[in-house]
């Protein structure tokens, strides 16, 4: 069975009981209206084994030779992806019966891709076994890293566990700007405060170092369907009236991601992010409802200056060399690769 239509994933996906934000309708429903791009269609598809799998369509080149890929439904604002399954016994049973049905379609894609996969969940080493046992010649290469930390025992406790240059650093430059201004923080969770959040962080992140956003309805988009989910929390620093730090958390079941942060690039000898990031990371240990905070995507040198565990994120590719672009790729990119790891002993 195949969903093609975004307002109808709320209904279509299953609930996760231990799942992330980014395994929920609300996630999926806010990505597909505002981050697919031109050509690409949405194909959430059910197994009867009871798997999930929220993909897109899109169109395959390499060279002279044309195809369809079917790849993730997600990008670089997802976290973590991850097949969603509901009473699945055997996963590998269910994506090899899934790969043997795609390989059977007109015109047959000639690439699946899945990009941040959790190599630590139950998904990674079934999808792998599954595509291979439906044909597919399969390959994993890392993807990225995501810092995280348990959140256990007091925050005095956490905050003296940071190094001595981070702790005396934001303290000292807290204590001075606290000293010679008026400080405001403040936390968006209600949906009666989407407007106020969205406004504040565009107006911040308009004043930083980072590009605009590439698809800019998505923040907006995702802050008020989370705040309305329950799934979001803004901050927001102030100083004298004046709105120079933000940051937008996910927090689901436990788990909270900092997932955007910015601050005013003509402002950066405050360190008004760094005061923000300790303020929230207080806040989460003193709510009682987060476990586990993370760092979202990436290896930023920072990263673990905050949280200093780190796990693997994986891409997977399962090409098809029964299909023209599929050889094509198979020859250009699979089998060097395969080479290179022979020849290294890996």
């Amino acid at each position: 069975m195949i969903h093609r239509d975004p307002a109808s994933l709320g209904g279509v996906l299953p609930d996760v009981p231990d799942g992330d934000f980014y395994d929920t309708g609300t996630w999926y429903r806010v990505f597909a209206e505002t981050c697919l791009d031109p050509g690409d269609r949405l194909s959430v598809e059910a197994t009867p084994e009871g798997l999930v799998l929220p993909l897109r369509e899109r169109l395959d080149a390499l060279g002279p030779f044309r195809g369809v890929q079917l790849s993730w439904l997600g990008n670089y604002y997802t976290c973590r992806f991850g097949p969603l399954q509901s009473g699945t016994a055997d996963a590998a049973a269910a994506f090899e019966t899934w790969g043997r049905q795609v390989r059977r379609r007109e015109p047959r894609p000639a690439r699946l891709v899945f990009s941040a996969l959790d190599g630590g969940t139950a998904t990674l080493d079934p999808l792998r076994r599954g595509l291979r046992r439906a044909g597919y010649l399969v390959e994993t290469v890392e993807d990225f890293g995501n810092w995280y930390s348990p959140v256990a025992g007091g925050f005095e406790e956490y905050w003296n566990g940071r190094g001595t240059r981070l702790r005396n650093t934001v303290e000292r430059k807290e204590r001075a700007l606290r000293r010679d201004h008026r400080v405001d923080l403040e936390v968006f969770r209600s949906p009666a405060d989407a407007e106020r959040a969205t406004e504040l962080y565009e107006h911040v992140h308009a004043l930083s170092w980072k590009e605009p956003e590439p698809y800019p309805l998505f923040i907006p988009s995702l802050i008020r369907a989370g705040l309305e989910a329950g799934a979001v929390r803004v901050g927001v620093l102030t100083v004298d009236g004046e709105p120079v730090a933000a940051q937008l958390w996910i927090v689901w079941r436990g788990r909270a991601t900092i997932f955007k942060l910015s601050y005013a690039e003509n402002r950066r000898k405050l360190s008004a992010g760094s005061i923000l990031t300790r303020h929230m990371v207080r806040e989460a240990f003193r709510s009682g409802d987060v476990a586990e905070i993370d760092f979202g995507c990436g290896d930023d040198a920072y990263k673990k200056e905050w949280l200093p565990l780190r796990r693997q994120r994986w891409t997977l590719t399962a090409y098809d060399p029964t299909t023209a672009c599929g050889a094509a790729h198979t020859l250009r990119r699979y089998l060097p690769r395969l080479i290179r790891r022979r020849l290294l002993g890996r």
